[in-house]
């Protein structure tokens, strides 16, 4: 029987910011990437996975402007493993011109695309936003590409459970695939979900490596 064990966090640090995918780590981690508005909480959220302060958090939407990349360090099922978290630039922020949110724009879908070392996606969403036009174009992309996205509904302390539940339920309905998840950074609610999400993906990619 395979019984469940805990994914334990050894490390976790800053890599490097990067415009291009790092050709240096090519067939050698698997990736998660985290993409999604400004000041939704991606860098509190990947803090939270990591159990330290790593990334960079600004009040200051669109601050971001590089992709950072943060090596994590995990044991899980007894074997030591490494992952790279990609935090992407925020979109959407009005007060950033048009043309850088152009170059963004290019550089993302750039480094997503040319990277094959990227299992997942994690979208990570406001659960109080209703989506738009941008959001229609984010999963538009998603979809022509076939790329491998899950969505994470974050700051759910800031509403109840029941209108958590209710957003989850509407996103399923929307997106009609990939997995949906809730998460808050302040109460850690969601936290080990998304964590085994995520790194149980080593484990495939490990056992591809095997093969």
């Amino acid at each position: 029987m395979d019984y469940y064990l805990p994914v334990k966090i050894l490390n976790a640090k800053y890599l490097k910011s990067v415009t291009s995918p790092d050709r240096s780590l090519r067939g050698k981690v698997l990736e998660v990437s985290f993409v999604g508005r400004s000041n939704v909480g991606k860098s509190s959220m990947i803090n939270s996975l990591a159990m330290r302060k790593i990334a960079k958090t600004s009040s200051t939407p669109g601050a971001t402007r590089l992709i950072n990349l943060y090596l994590i360090e995990y044991e899980h099922k007894g074997a030591r493993q490494q992952a790279i978290f990609s935090d992407f630039p925020g979109f959407g922020y009005a007060k950033v011109s048009k043309s850088m949110q152009k170059d963004w724009q290019k550089m993302i879908e750039g480094y997503i695309e040319r990277n094959k070392e990227i299992q997942k996606i994690i979208w990570v969403y406001d659960v109080r936003r209703e989506p738009d036009r941008l959001d229609e174009m984010l999963l538009e992309w998603f979809l022509d590409r076939e790329l491998p996205f899950s969505i994470a509904l974050t700051k759910t302390d800031k509403e109840s459970r029941g209108f958590a539940a209710n957003k989850k339920r509407l996103f399923k309905q929307y997106i009609k695939k990939g997995e949906i998840l809730t998460f808050s950074a302040k109460t850690g609610e969601g936290r080990k979900e998304l964590l085994e999400h995520i790194l149980k993906l080593g484990d495939v990619l490990k056992k591809l490596n095997n093969n």
